[in-house]
């Protein structure tokens, strides 16, 4: 199975990962400018979802397969919510589904290398943000509340785990983001608060925080990679 990996990685050109890489940004930059000018046209929905399915691509060829299924699961969740009307539910479901992956790779490496200490202070925060928003929210959740309440604690969980993490910044920055992010998302879902939505700081910090988490993990994969040789 390694020899069979290395052999793949052995065949994949220096370029493709940047390529990848730059062509995810593109793409978010271009749903953004096509979501904020011209919301109704046909396809969007694919261009929104193609930009993480690039990133996607961009962590196997780094050698990072469970990231690359986070972003594919993040990808459905994302084409989920472009549908006309919204599939709020199957959007809720597949990104739960991914922090759960981006959980499980943030735990593998604190088994691995241990835990940052003061990731114990990001933790005490997101924990006290987290009742405070489901307090906030729960009103407005009306039939998904069950499924909107899970997938508070997962995101959560999924970003406290970031935190401990022995790696580069950008992982839990990214995290952050994506816990800004859903949290703007879900005010005006539940709440109808949609703060500064002619800029769409929904998908701004989205899209940062896929990159950040992309980078971030990708490279702590390559760093082990070099470790083990």
């Amino acid at each position: 199975m390694g020899t069979n990996t290395q052999t793949l990685r052995a065949l994949i050109p220096g370029w493709a990962a940047p390529a990848y890489l730059a062509t995810a940004v593109l793409c978010l930059v271009v749903y953004l400018v096509v979501d904020t000018s011209y919301p109704t046209v046909p396809g969007a929905g694919v261009v929104k979802a193609l930009g993480i399915v690039m990133l996607g691509l961009y962590a196997l060829v780094r050698g990072a397969p469970l990231l690359m299924l986070a972003l594919f699961l993040s990808a459905g969740g994302d084409f989920a919510l472009a549908l006309r009307p919204p599939e709020l539910e199957a959007g809720i479901l597949l990104f739960g589904a991914a922090h759960l992956v981006y959980l499980s790779i943030f735990a593998a490496m604190i088994v691995r290398e241990g835990w940052r200490r003061d990731g114990l202070v990001l933790a005490a925060a997101l924990v006290a943000y987290g009742l405070a928003m489901l307090w906030w929210l729960r009103p407005g959740m009306g039939a998904l509340a069950l499924e909107a309440s899970v997938y508070l604690g997962v995101i959560l969980a999924m970003a406290i785990a970031a935190g401990f993490v022995k790696g580069p910044r950008l992982i839990v920055i990214g995290a952050l983001l994506f816990v800004v992010s859903d949290s703007l998302l879900a005010a005006g879902w539940f709440r109808e608060v949609r703060p500064l939505d002619w800029l769409n700081p929904v998908w701004i910090t989205y899209g940062a925080a896929q990159v950040c988490l992309a980078v971030g993990i990708s490279a702590k994969a390559a760093e082990r990679r070099i470790s083990a040789t």
